[in-house]
C-alpha cells in the first residue's frame, strides 16, 4: 500500500485523584507529533503542549515490551520515553510561548509478565490492519509542571495504548478504558467497537490481579446526541456488567491541512461486577472514560 497510510503511536495516560496526564508520541507517515496534556477533570482546566512536524517520522520502538528509547525534540521541548526491564521513564522538558517552564517526569513500574490486550484488527481492504497493544494497571510516581501549575503524581494508575497500522483515511472508533483497584487488587477494563472488522475478535476484556479475562459481545446503548446520559453495558456471556455515569466531556479537535480529528473523551464513574477465578467482584464509582473519535488522517 505504500508508506503514506502508516500510522504509529505510543500513548500513555495516568490518573491521580482528579488530575489526568496524557503523553503522546507518534506519526501519520507524512507528519510527526508529540503532545502532553495535564487536565483537572473536576474543573475542566487543561494545560498542554503539542507540536506537529510535517514530513517527519520519529523512530519508534518495534516491541512495546522490550527495552527501548523513543525521542522527539524541537527548539522548544524534548520528549523521551525510556523502557527498561523494571521501569519506564516518561520525560518532557522545555518551554513554550504559553509557559516559561514545562517539565514532566514519571517513573512507571514495569512488569512484562502482566497480561494485556494485543489484537490485530483487519479492515475491508486486505492491505489494511491495526496492531494494537493495551496494558493497564501501571503505577507511576512523578510530577508535571506547566509554568506555575505543578501537580505531583503519587501511585498514579495508568495505561499504555501502543498502535501500529495501515488504516483507511476516514475512520472512527469507540474506546473505553479503566485502571484502578478492587480492594487493593489491580483491576483494569478495556472495551471498544466501531473500528475495523471485529467479527472474529474484539478488544473487550478486563484484568484482575494482572490476569486477563476475555468477554463476549458487549451489549448496551450509546447515543451520540446525548453523550452525558447514563449508560448501561453487559457482555453476552454474563462475565461483565457495568453502569457508566458521565460527568465531563474532554472534547478535542485538530484541523491541520489534511488532518481533521474530533474526539469526545467522556469521563465518568463506572460501577459494576466482573467474574474472576476468585468469584464475582464488585467495583463502584471508579473514575475512567469512554471516548468517540471521528477522524480523517
Amino acid at each position: 500500500p505504500g508508506p503514506m497510510p502508516l500510522k504509529e503511536w505510543n500513548f500513555y495516560q495516568f490518573q491521580c485523584d482528579h488530575y489526568v496526564l496524557q503523553m503522546t508520541l507518534g506519526h501519520l507517515s507524512y507528519i510527526g507529533q508529540m503532545a502532553v496534556t495535564l487536565m483537572d477533570i473536576e474543573t475542566g482546566e487543561k494545560w498542554s503542549y503539542s507540536t506537529m512536524k510535517p514530513l517527519f517520522v520519529p523512530k519508534l520502538d518495534l516491541d512495546a515490551e522490550k527495552p527501548s528509547i523513543c525521542r522527539y525534540a524541537n527548539d522548544e521541548c524534548r520528549l523521551q520515553f525510556t523502557v527498561k526491564e523494571d521501569k519506564r521513564i516518561l520525560a518532557l522538558k522545555g518551554h513554550s510561548n504559553d509557559y516559561d517552564v514545562i517539565e514532566v517526569k514519571l517513573v512507571v513500574e514495569n512488569d512484562p509478565s502482566n497480561e494485556k490486550m494485543v489484537i490485530a484488527t483487519p479492515f475491508d481492504k486486505a492491505s489494511q490492519f491495526y496492531l494494537n497493544y493495551k496494558e493497564n494497571y501501571y503505577k507511576a510516581t512523578g510530577y508535571a509542571r506547566f509554568g506555575d501549575n505543578y501537580v505531583a503524581f503519587k501511585d498514579a494508575t495508568g495505561l499504555l495504548d501502543w498502535g501500529r497500522g495501515v488504516w483507511p483515511y476516514s475512520h472512527e472508533w469507540y474506546w473505553g478504558n479503566l485502571t484502578s483497584h478492587i480492594d487493593g487488587v489491580p483491576f483494569g477494563l478495556n472495551i471498544g467497537w466501531g473500528f475495523g472488522d471485529t467479527s472474529h475478535a474484539s478488544e473487550n476484556m478486563y484484568f484482575y490481579n494482572k490476569k486477563a479475562y476475555k468477554v463476549g459481545e458487549l451489549i448496551g446503548e450509546w447515543n451520540d446526541n446525548d453523550l452525558m446520559a447514563v449508560k448501561h453495558f453487559r457482555s453476552n456471556d454474563g462475565k461483565l456488567a457495568f453502569t457508566f455515569t458521565p460527568f465531563w466531556d474532554n472534547y478535542t479537535f485538530n484541523e491541520f491541512v489534511v488532518v481533521d480529528t474530533h474526539c469526545h473523551q467522556i469521563f465518568g464513574r463506572f460501577s459494576g461486577t466482573i467474574e474472576t477465578e476468585n468469584g464475582v467482584k464488585e467495583f463502584k464509582d471508579v473514575v475512567a472514560f469512554i471516548e468517540h473519535a471521528v477522524n480523517r488522517w
